[in-house]
């Protein structure tokens, strides 16, 4: 989602020429300070005349509510800047401009705190948490009757035993359902319940959307541990549900 904002706010800027707004006189300040205050509006327009963004700089950076429309001049997004940075609640509408259809909130030009999903009619669609721009546990998904979703996909854990004929210890990952898309980690989740960099990827077989852990354990060698293994799955709403488990790993050879 933020490379599609991105790439609409930069394609509709490069279309047409800007329209400068009045810079703003501030007394008692420095030059430096007063281009930092002064605010620009860059605009381009559909070819139909109608207007396609509207961007506000201080010097080269965006700083204000940008924001894009359609060809009709209906409004389609609201993304707020501070100093070239995204910050504070971004908006994002349903064709017609007349009902939003998505808030996400954003600190320090990543994805932090919630994004919130709407319907047509304006009944709660979804609720998911965002940290540093990774997904967090606790996502929240409501049907049609307004009821909150409660069941989702389960992990499970298959091992495979080959100690004896290969030294090869497997595990294999799967979920309870098949589902559109799915990421599998090792390792804990933040202490706020976030996916973060610091997790391990899993081998992904993409054919049976299964994640595979093997270990090779030489004669004599004996492997214990308490293994946490996370699935990241996408919905069909586009959002992340996150899942964990553990599993105690016990192998000899």
């Amino acid at each position: 989602m933020n490379k599609f904002i991105t790439a609409v706010l930069v394609g509709a800027l490069a279309l047409l020429p800007a329209c400068v707004l009045p810079i703003e006189k501030k007394e008692g300040k420095s030059e430096e300070s007063k281009k930092r205050d002064s605010v620009r509006v860059e605009t381009a327009n559909h070819p139909n005349g109608k207007l396609k963004a509207e961007v506000p700089y201080a010097g080269k950076k965006k700083h204000g509510l940008a924001k894009t429309f359609d060809k009709d001049g209906n409004i389609m997004l609201e993304l707020p800047y501070v100093f070239g940075k995204r910050e504070g609640q971004s908006k994002k509408y349903y064709e017609g401009g007349k009902q939003v259809y998505q808030t996400t909130e954003y600190k320090n030009d990543l994805l932090h705190g919630m994004q919130v999903k709407y319907r047509e009619n304006g009944d709660l669609m979804s609720e998911a948490r965002f940290e540093n721009d990774f997904s967090c546990a606790g996502l929240k998904e409501y049907y049609t009757d307004k009821t909150l979703k409660k069941e989702y996909p389960k992990l499970i854990i298959t091992p495979i035993d080959k100690i004896q004929s290969q030294g090869v210890y497997v595990l294999n990952i799967s979920l309870s359902e098949r589902v559109r898309k799915v990421k599998y980690y090792t390792g804990k989740l933040s202490p706020t319940g976030c996916l973060h960099d610091d997790l391990y990827s899993v081998l992904l077989d993409e054919q049976k959307n299964m994640g595979v852990l093997k270990y090779n354990i030489p004669p004599g060698a004996f492997l214990m541990e308490e293994l946490n293994i996370i699935a990241a799955v996408e919905t069909i709403y586009g959002n992340t549900y996150v899942v964990q488990r553990t599993h105690n790993l016990a192998i000899e050879n």
